[in-house]
């Protein structure tokens, strides 16, 4: 049960009873997957009819344009759940692409376990559905706020609603991204000379300071 201990911190079982959590991912019947650096793990239009648990690694979650321009639209780290919206969607059919940046461990189970009865206990089934629920809610609010960033008619305006973003979610002034500067300028829809123009020059202005991913707002 060593690689199960990996799953407890998602939010599916979070706080979860441990004795309850392991019956509840011995019925899952999941299978663990391993990804190479830059594997893809699903293209946009596959079906995807399980839900994946991020043990380790991280995971890029992009859209391609016909340009073959990419778009990050989320990196995904340790315990997130991978596909999950798809997955408990009607048409079960993925908008977007994944693939591992780093090495990557994902352990996969079918969704109809949750959706269907009979597998689990139905207070256990009831229970997951209302986590799966909160971690939607929180979703649809991260994307309301990337909306609003991309929305934003200037560089700076994008930038600064970014930080503002961070700084609220780390509730400090200084704090560490999740992305590089190459990533960073792909989530905003920049290009990434002008992104690290426009941090240079409020930095010079005494906005922030920025080094590598750390930031310090002032």
């Amino acid at each position: 049960m060593e690689l199960h201990k990996g799953l407890f911190s998602c939010h599916l079982f979070q706080g979860m009873d441990s004795e309850k959590a392991e019956n509840i991912i011995r019925l899952l019947k999941g299978k663990t997957k391993e990804y190479q650096k830059k594997e893809m793990i699903l293209s946009e239009g596959d079906e995807i009819r399980e839900i994946g648990i991020l043990l380790s690694g991280e995971v890029c979650k992009v859209q391609y344009y016909p340009d073959g321009t990419e778009q990050m639209m989320q990196k995904l780290q340790r315990s997130y759940m991978v596909g999950l919206e798809v997955a408990v969607s009607i048409k079960k059919t993925s908008p977007y692409t994944l693939y591992a940046l780093q090495p990557s461990v994902i352990y996969w189970f079918p969704v109809r376990y949750i959706e269907e009865a009979g597998v689990l206990q139905e207070t256990d089934r009831i229970s997951l559905y209302q986590r799966i629920v909160t971690f939607l809610a929180n979703e649809d609010i991260r994307k309301y706020r990337k909306i609003e960033i991309l929305s934003s008619r200037s560089v700076r305006e994008k930038i600064e609603k970014y930080l503002k973003i961070q700084s609220l979610r780390y509730q400090s002034d200084a704090f560490d991204i999740d992305f590089n500067r190459e990533q960073l300028a792909s989530y905003l829809g920049l290009n990434r000379s002008v992104l690290s123009h426009e941090l240079k020059k409020m930095e010079k202005e005494g906005l922030l300071t920025v080094r590598k991913n750390h930031f310090v707002l002032y």
